[in-house]
C-alpha cells in the first residue's frame, strides 16, 4: 500500500511539474510576443519599416497568429513599397478575420495599384450567394457557432419535454428548428471553408514580370505574363513547378519560387 501511495505520489509530482513547465513556457513566450510586437509599432510609427517588419517577422517566427499581427506586418510591406508581400500578409489575416474593415479595405486599396486587372469568371446568382454566406465566417467560427446552435437545440428540447405550458413549448418548438437549421448550415460551411484552402490554395505573385507557361518546362511555349501582386489559385504541382489558374479562368505553368502561397 506504501509503495503504491509513493508511486501515485510520484507520477501526480511529475505530472504537476511538467504542467507547471508548459505553463511558464507559454507565459514566456506570452511576453516574448507582446515585448516584439510593442518594438514593432513602435519602430512603424517612426517610419523605421524594415526594423518593424524583423520584429513582425520574430513573431511569425514563433508561430504566432494572429490577424492583427499580419495586418501590421502586411502594412509595414505597403510602407515599405513591397505591394506583392503587403498582399500576402493581408490575405493570411483575412483568412483570419474575414469580416474586418480594414483588412478588406486595405486588400481593395492596394489591388488598385497592380498591373494585372483581370476580370474575375461570372457565377450564377445562387452560388454567388452560397458563397458569400460561407466567407462571412471562418472554419473555426462556423465550428463554434454549430457548437453553440445544437446546444441550443438540446436545451430546447429538453424544454419541450418537460414544460407543459403552451406558450413556451411553442416557442421552444420554432427556436429549436432554428437552432437545428443553423447547426446543420454552420457544419457545412465549415467543412467547405476548411477544403476550400485546402484542396484549393491560392498564392500570391512575387516576380515583378512571370511568364507563364504551356508545360511544367522552361521549354514551354509562353500563354501569358503576370505581375506581381496578383492572387491565383494553386491548382496542380510537379518537381519546381506550380500551375496557377487566373480569376478568369486561364491556366498555365510557373516556377514555386516566383509565388508565394498564402
Amino acid at each position: 500500500m506504501n509503495t503504491f501511495i509513493k508511486h501515485q505520489f510520484f507520477f501526480i509530482s511529475f505530472v504537476s511539474f511538467l504542467l507547471y513547465s508548459f505553463s511558464l513556457q507559454a507565459n514566456s513566450m506570452q511576453d516574448s510576443v507582446l515585448i516584439y510586437m510593442q518594438q514593432a509599432n513602435s519602430a512603424y510609427q517612426d517610419n523605421e519599416f524594415e526594423s518593424a517588419i524583423g520584429l513582425y517577422t520574430k513573431v511569425v517566427d514563433m508561430q504566432y497568429e494572429s490577424a492583427v499581427l499580419y495586418y501590421n506586418l502586411g502594412n509595414a510591406w505597403y510602407k515599405k513599397g513591397d505591394n506583392a508581400r503587403a498582399l500576402l500578409w493581408l490575405e493570411r489575416a483575412y483568412r483570419l478575420s474575414p469580416n474586418n474593415e480594414d483588412i478588406n479595405h486595405n486588400i481593395s486599396f492596394i489591388q488598385q495599384k497592380l498591373i494585372d486587372r483581370i476580370e474575375v469568371l461570372p457565377e450564377l446568382f445562387i452560388v454567388k450567394w452560397w458563397n458569400s454566406c460561407s466567407k462571412l465566417f471562418t472554419a473555426n467560427q462556423w465550428a463554434i457557432g454549430s457548437i453553440i446552435g445544437c446546444a441550443i437545440f438540446v436545451l430546447c428540447l429538453l424544454f419541450i419535454l418537460l414544460i407543459r405550458i403552451p406558450w413556451i413549448r411553442s416557442i421552444s418548438i420554432f427556436i429549436a428548428v432554428l437552432a437545428f437549421v443553423f447547426t446543420i448550415f454552420s457544419i457545412i460551411f465549415s467543412t467547405k471553408e476548411t477544403a476550400r484552402y485546402i484542396q484549393y490554395p491560392e498564392g500570391i505573385i512575387m516576380g515583378y514580370v512571370v511568364n507563364v507557361k504551356s508545360t511544367p518546362t522552361e521549354k514551354g511555349s509562353d500563354l501569358f505574363v503576370v505581375h506581381s501582386g496578383l492572387k491565383v489559385g494553386i491548382t496542380d504541382r510537379l518537381n519546381e513547378w506550380v500551375e496557377i489558374r487566373l480569376p478568369n479562368g486561364e491556366k498555365g505553368w510557373i516556377l514555386e519560387s516566383v509565388v508565394e502561397e498564402i
